[in-house]
């Protein structure tokens, strides 16, 4: 039997996108006070913006 490459069931995928410097030490700064990584903190900040702006 094969493994399941996504355990959660989840399949995942890399985003990239650039930043102004400021901009990326500002979010270290909050995912730092959160105790949460920076990947953690954007999944955060787009999921809810998503979850608040989605259309009915």
């Amino acid at each position: 039997m094969t493994q399941n490459p996504y355990p959660n069931g989840k399949q995942e995928t890399r985003i990239k996108f650039l930043s102004p410097e400021e901009l990326k030490r500002d979010l270290l700064v909050l995912a730092d006070e959160r105790n949460i990584t920076l990947s953690a903190l954007l999944r955060l900040i787009t999921s809810e913006y998503v979850r608040r702006h989605k259309q009915p």
